[in-house]
């Protein structure tokens, strides 16, 4: 009789945990296929990007907030997740398409782009009505460590749908808005000479 009845609890605990493996598995996203470069080849190539986020950022859940009720409580949905972690799928968007490389062991760069990543969430103004929040402190840091020239960022993206796909699709854009006010701004201080300490490629 024993012997039954150890028999069945494990078939039971054997069910239960294959119905675990075979639920249904979170919908995880990235952003999407690389992106198109916006400047030309070489041009900044001395240039090393730094992305930085606070310590919370390292989770994969996609979080949004309700500012009609509780604005401070940060959520996450349950079913979707990212491929890594925010600042790691932002920093390979910029790297993408700015043409430069990454900090990260990297000794043969003049000047330094950090990011520091502030905030990247769907807000939901009402229960149908949200928008992505990207929020970015960018500096550029010259060879003697000095900063030579910073910005505020906040770049918002209404999303389509009250949902993660929705939330996803307004950060992704706002994230490709990024790397076009960087570059924008990356010309700007090459025409005023702002980056002449940087030597960059394009110079002779």
């Amino acid at each position: 009789m024993k012997r039954v009845v150890i028999v069945l609890l494990a078939a039971l605990l054997g069910a239960c945990v294959g119905s675990v493996r075979n639920g249904p598995t979170a919908a995880v996203y990235d952003f999407g296929s690389p992106a198109t470069r916006l400047v030309a080849d070489g041009k900044w190539s001395r240039l090393a990007l730094d992305v930085k986020s606070p310590p919370w950022f390292d989770s994969l859940y996609i979080d949004y907030r309700l500012a009609y009720d509780d604005p401070l409580k940060q959520r996450e949905y349950s079913g979707s997740r990212w491929a890594g972690a925010p600042d790691a799928l932002l920093a390979q968007r910029l790297l993408q398409q700015l043409g430069i490389v990454n900090a990260s062991g990297n000794t043969a760069v003049d000047c330094l782009l950090r990011v520091e990543l502030l905030a990247f969430s769907q807000i939901f103004d009402s229960p149908q009505q949200s928008r992505g929040v990207l929020q970015a402190s960018v500096s550029l840091i010259d060879p003697k460590r000095q900063v030579i020239a910073e910005r505020q960022m906040i770049i918002e993206k209404p999303a389509a749908t009250p949902d993660a796909h929705g939330g996803v699709m307004a950060l992704v854009s706002a994230s490709g808005e990024l790397s076009q006010q960087l570059a924008s701004w990356l010309a700007d201080l090459d025409k005023n000479d702002t980056l002449k300490s940087c030597r960059l490629a394009s110079r002779p």
